[in-house]
């Protein structure tokens, strides 16, 4: 018979207070039902900021793959108004639980070999836990700029178009004064 290593036991609230960082206790709740039957399992939560931020939400909470999932879709089916909508009603449902599975994961991961629980009171492993989970601080002001770099844009974009095509100039016709 073949020797194999005791199942890892769940990420502690120790565990996940240092992966998730400064909104620790408002995901500590979420996460302990998707877990309280003993067995990791879907249950219905919602998440605001999943829902508004998309993509960025998910780069804000370093799960890189399902921001560049977002933005794909983003791409291909932003320019109807049914799918994004839908999106982001399945981001918002799934948001908690997909960042749950990556905490999960990620803590599992880091604990040391030898342990099949969480080694209390490992300020190391606490720490690695810190650097891996976390959030990322630039991503707010990152998506800000962007957005403001957009609007920017499309108003230079809409003021050369205005001036270039005749019936846009018509539309609003210039005032008498200094600049005409």
């Amino acid at each position: 018979m073949e020797w194999q290593p005791p199942a890892a036991s769940p990420p502690s609230a120790e565990e996940l207070a240092a992966y998730v960082g400064p909104k620790a206790d408002v995901y500590r709740p979420r996460f302990e039902r998707f877990s309280r039957r003993g067995e990791t399992r879907f249950e219905f939560s919602w998440n605001w900021p999943a829902f508004f931020a998309g993509g960025w939400w998910y780069l804000y909470r370093k799960m890189y793959w399902w921001a560049v999932l977002d933005i794909g879709m983003s791409i291909l089916f932003g320019w109807t108004v049914f799918v994004p909508l839908l999106w982001a009603a399945v981001r918002a449902i799934t948001g908690d639980y997909l960042y749950f599975l990556q905490a999960d994961r990620k803590i599992r991961d880091a604990r040391p070999p030898s342990f099949a629980a969480a080694p209390s009171g490992d300020t190391s492993h606490l720490a690695l836990l810190a650097r891996e989970g976390g959030v990322h601080a630039w991503v707010p002001w990152v998506a800000v700029a962007g957005i403001l770099l957009v609007v920017l844009l499309g108003s230079f974009l809409f003021a050369i178009l205005a001036d270039a095509i005749p019936p846009l100039r018509d539309l609003w016709p210039r005032g008498p004064g200094r600049w005409t």
